[in-house]
């Protein structure tokens, strides 16, 4: 696999908490943001060639990374000057040594996603071009992105106020090693400006929608959330190649699967145990699995009821499930929400599904391997936590129904 990674960048919003470093060397953790897009990269092959394209400060880049880093040859393409994000592209294409497809990264940027799928995504709809897009709620940071039934991107649109949902550029493309053969640019130009929207009609690129899980670090907020979410991350991959990792998990959501859903439940009054989940938990515990709670707790954030109500009626719940021989090993909880009504609780949270912060750290705490274990879920956010955490059995619940054949 080859990699271009554009970390040139000055990162001038990042200033009041990025000083003395170039913005993809950010310290995230006690390790600077570009190891993690590195380290991440890396684990879909075990051959790499990986080519930074650096300018600010690129001494500090050189010496952390040197000429091998994991699995990965590492080349430097330097911009003696700044070329803009094409320009970039096109210095670093020189150190590519072979002619095969070539994946474009950010340095500020990570998502989560399959970089062998996508090079595979790329192959089969023969495009000089590929796209990772991105869906979002708010698109005014970043401009939309339409494309048509056959996976086509046939228009941008710049960054507005008035945009609100849609699909973003996420900054990860594919590209074959002749794209730029048949145009004539100059040595200075944008990726994103003066090619892709200008010769779009010519280059015709494909898109490759993802809901995965993506960080920009190019303000600070963000740059904080990374500093929190990405480690976790890291510490999960690498949890799937160790041999400690070996328990197994049956894991629950709470309503609609221990308990029906009426909406915020709080109360013992008004917690009805599902039909059937008792014999379940029992049967899964006698084959060796740990029973564990993903439940994701907006009533707490929106003001309904209060976490010492919620954990309350969690012991009762834990209570009621050990008088018949179960043990819930823990449940975990988010309590976090974006329209949260308690301001403490207003955030973007990575521990709320559909992020799998949750599962993550149950797999830390317990030494869980995720590929042996279980996930039952009555809606969509619980099949993409379980989908982001790799669990290896997802089962979706209809009206409270439990099947027979999970365990």
């Amino acid at each position: 696999m080859q990699a271009i990674i554009l970390a040139g960048g000055f990162g001038t919003r990042l200033q009041s908490v990025v000083k003395d470093v170039p913005k993809p060397m950010a310290d995230i953790a006690g390790k600077p943001f570009l190891y993690y897009l590195i380290k991440y990269l890396t684990t879909f092959s075990q051959k790499n060639h990986i080519i930074l394209s650096v300018n600010y400060l690129k001494e500090k880049i050189i010496s952390y990374f040197g000429d091998k880093f994991l699995n990965a040859k590492i080349s430097y393409a330097v911009e003696n000057h700044p070329l803009g994000t094409g320009g970039a592209i096109v210095n670093s294409l020189k150190n590519c040594d072979t002619n095969e497809p070539i994946i474009i990264l950010n340095g500020d940027s990570f998502i989560q996603i399959d970089y062998q799928k996508l090079l595979d995504f790329h192959k089969k709809n023969k495009s000089k071009l590929t796209i990772v897009l991105k869906k979002m709620d708010d698109c005014s940071r970043y401009g939309a992105v339409e494309i048509d039934n056959q996976n086509q991107i046939i228009s941008f649109k710049e960054k507005s106020q008035i945009i609100s949902s849609g699909l973003i550029n996420s900054g990860v493309y594919v590209i074959e090693k002749d794209i730029f053969n048949q145009f004539d640019l100059p040595e200075k130009f944008s990726f994103e400006q003066d090619f892709l929207m200008r010769y779009l009609s010519e280059i015709k690129p494909c898109g490759l929608v993802v809901d995965d899980y993506f960080i920009d670090i190019g303000i600070p907020e963000d740059y904080n959330k990374a500093s929190e979410e990405l480690p976790k991350i890291i510490n999960f991959l690498d949890s799937l190649n160790n041999p400690l990792y070996c328990n197994k998990a049956l894991f629950l959501d709470r309503d609609g699967v221990i308990n029906k859903d009426h909406g915020h439940v709080y109360k013992r009054d008004n917690f009805e145990f599902v039909e059937g989940i008792f014999d379940l938990a029992k049967k899964a515990q006698d084959a060796g699995y740990l029973i564990v709670v993903i439940t994701n707790q907006a009533g707490i954030a929106k003001g309904y009821y209060n976490e010492e109500q919620f954990l309350e009626l969690t012991k009762w719940v834990e209570d009621e499930f050990l008088k018949r021989d179960i043990t819930i090993s823990k449940t975990f909880y988010c309590p976090y929400h974006v329209d949260a009504k308690i301001e403490k609780y207003r955030r973007d949270s990575f521990d709320r599904k559909p992020n799998p912060g949750m599962i993550y750290d149950a797999v830390e705490q317990f030494k869980i391997d995720v590929r042996k274990s279980i996930f039952i879920g009555d809606n969509d956010s619980d099949m993409a936590a379980a989908r982001g955490a790799s669990v290896g059995s997802r089962f979706l619940l209809k009206d409270s129904f439990i099947p027979k054949n999970i365990i």
